[in-house]
């Protein structure tokens, strides 16, 4: 076998060209782990962290579909307060009677969220950290994730800060992180202050909590026998799996990307290992004439190759972590995409693949050319 420190030496032979191998891998590597990171967060948000113990009531005509679910208000509150195996925390019940609906701000859409009281029982993923929830009218908290969704500068969602909606005039009083959920797109206020200011008389839904998972099927019979409320109980596991399929075409397209970048990166490390052989034909044929095998000049190529896909991939690594988490949005909300254990993984996999297949062709080519003929440069 050809020494390790030859095929590094070859490397450094051709600076420019090894150079802009080494960043289109290394580009290859960061397309890699942003799809991947896409496809996993979409995963997680769109379902991952479904609760057992958390069910919808939602319009029958709208069983699994939150946006165009439509309730009276009364039937709601009647239905908040009348339905069994709730769970209740010091004489409250963990019910929330929500309006959820997309509100414009220019150019940009919100998704904004009316909110009761039993909604910090019912959501216990939601976290403040800065400033308190809503208690008087027209305060709005906001997720995380709002200001990207909106594209909004961070001083614009700041505590403190006015943020006009539906030509209302909201005071920012909190931001709240939910992670893993859909919620940290969101702007949340009060259900009063989101209904005067959006002209509905309606509700989206109403959001229970049970004290156990296995009064689903009481809960269930409830809305089966009132059909004066016009309701259906869907767990959310059901609802976020109807949003996930959904959501399946977009995440597939996304490990497509992926795929194809991992091609890409392999056409430019053949492209480079090509013009390797055809720079280095009377080389490997004085190779051969010492006494190295056809296969061990094949083998060299290849680990040059992998070399190279191993740097980028590296250099696409650090690159990533250097820019570390960005916001992706999406019509349903935005996702926080990092650049975590496994998309890293998958990273520096697929730029030594990308190396391994650009390595496989030239090698092929440098295997195979007469021995004769090359020493004489006619190749």
């Amino acid at each position: 076998m050809l020494p390790f420190g030859y095929l590094v030496r070859n490397l450094l032979r051709r600076p420019l060209r090894s150079v802009v191998t080494l960043l289109g891998i290394a580009a290859t590597t960061l397309l890699v782990i942003a799809m991947t990171s896409f496809a996993a967060g979409m995963h997680e948000a769109s379902g991952g962290q479904a609760r057992p113990d958390r069910v919808f009531l939602l319009g029958t005509a709208n069983e699994v579909d939150l946006v165009r679910s439509v309730l009276t208000r009364g039937h709601a509150e009647v239905a908040a307060a009348a339905a069994p195996g709730v769970l209740e925390v010091d004489g409250q019940r963990a019910a929330s009677v929500e309006l959820h609906i997309a509100t414009r701000r220019g150019e940009q859409v919100g998704l904004l969220r009316g909110v009761t009281s039993g909604a910090w029982l019912v959501h216990p993923e939601v976290r403040v950290t800065v400033g308190r929830e809503p208690r008087a009218p027209f305060e709005i908290m906001v997720g995380s994730l709002a200001a990207d969704r909106m594209g909004l500068p961070p001083e614009a969602v700041a505590v403190g800060a006015t943020l006009t909606l539906e030509r209302r005039a909201f005071r920012v009083v909190g931001q709240f992180t939910a992670p893993g959920t859909i919620y940290e797109a969101e702007l949340w206020g009060r259900l009063a202050d989101v209904m005067l200011a959006t002209k509905r008389e309606d509700v989206s839904c109403v959001v229970l909590r049970l004290a156990d998972p296995a009064t689903l099927p009481d809960l269930r019979l409830f809305a089966a026998r009132r059909v004066d409320l016009e309701l259906a109980a869907v767990p959310e596991a059901e609802l976020l799996a109807a949003l996930a399929e959904s959501l399946r075409p977009i995440a597939a397209l996304a490990r497509w990307m992926a795929w194809l970048a991992v091609v890409a990166g392999a056409i430019a490390c053949a492209n480079t290992m090509f013009a390797a052989v055809l720079a280095r034909t009377r080389e490997f044929a004085t190779l051969r004439a010492l006494g190295y095998r056809p296969w061990a000049l094949g083998l060299g190529l290849v680990q040059e190759s992998l070399l190279v896909g191993l740097l980028g991939g590296a250099l696409g690594v650090f690159t990533a972590l250097a820019i570390g988490s960005w916001s992706l949005r999406y019509p349903m909300g935005a996702l926080q995409l990092q650049a975590d254990v496994t998309s890293r993984a998958l990273g520096v996999a697929g730029a030594l693949l990308s190396g391994l297949l650009g390595g496989i062709a030239p090698a092929w080519r440098a295997v195979r050319l007469p021995l004769v003929e090359a020493l004489g440069g006619r190749i």
